[in-house]
């Protein structure tokens, strides 16, 4: 088996609030979160299947490529997907690791997934997807000027390095997408500082991009001062 590992980037992407939209479904003996999943996948039937590989399983999605120069193109891929998810107000988080892999029809054997997993259910904690730094010290060591961070698709923060889904013709849709999550899970999140937490990180995401309009209001009620001035 070891003559066949070749090494990949792998992406682990997880739906936040899984659970809870399949207990809704449940008791309202609706479909509508699995027709919300399977129009937010679509969007993996289009990519291309001789450099991708892709599985989807509950609330996990695994995305491997195995072009080592392929690094942006993966990265937008997954910047299509989240945008994807978005769209049908579902946040997703990740990790994306590069190492080795194996898969034939029924085995899966690889350390770059685990590594996703890992970055995902250890790093990511809010809505985003996480790149392994040894991801970006591989490239900025590949050649002099690699274009990782002129092409927009690359944040980081206390060194963390994440995926930038936001540009200048997307921004307004995103913002719009990220206040309807907000607003739909509200009720469920009062009260309850985790889950609340995703929407502020994001909602702070957003308006420290770049590309922010300044024109909109941000939609998370600022802190109630009780104190009599």
């Amino acid at each position: 088996m070891s003559e066949n590992l070749t090494y990949v980037y792998a992406a682990l992407l997880d739906v936040l609030g899984y659970r809870n939209r399949l207990d809704d479904d449940r008791k309202r003996g609706s479909l509508s979160f699995k027709d919300e999943l399977q129009r937010a996948l679509d969007i993996l039937t289009s990519i291309n299947e001789v450099t991708y590989n892709y599985q989807a399983i509950s609330d996990t999605i695994i995305l491997t490529c195995s072009q080592q120069d392929g690094f942006l193109e993966f990265m937008n891929t997954l910047k299509n997907i989240f945008i994807s998810f978005l769209k049908e107000e579902l946040f997703i988080r990740g990790g994306v690791a590069y190492s080795q892999h194996f898969k034939s029809m029924h085995i899966t054997y690889s350390h770059a997934v685990a590594l996703a997993y890992e970055i995902e259910s250890k790093t990511s904690i809010f809505p985003r997807v996480v790149i392994d730094h040894n991801i970006i010290l591989m490239l900025e060591s590949s050649q002099e000027n690699h274009p990782i961070y002129e092409s927009g698709l690359i944040c980081s923060q206390n060194g963390i390095y994440f995926l930038n889904i936001a540009d200048k013709t997307n921004w307004e849709d995103i913002y719009k997408y990220a206040k309807s999550i907000y607003i739909r899970e509200s009720n469920q999140i009062y009260g309850r500082e985790n889950e609340f937490l995703k929407h502020v990180w994001f909602e702070n995401f957003l308006f420290a991009s770049p590309f922010a309009n300044k024109d909109y209001d941000q939609y998370i009620p600022a802190i109630n001062w009780h104190i009599d001035l």
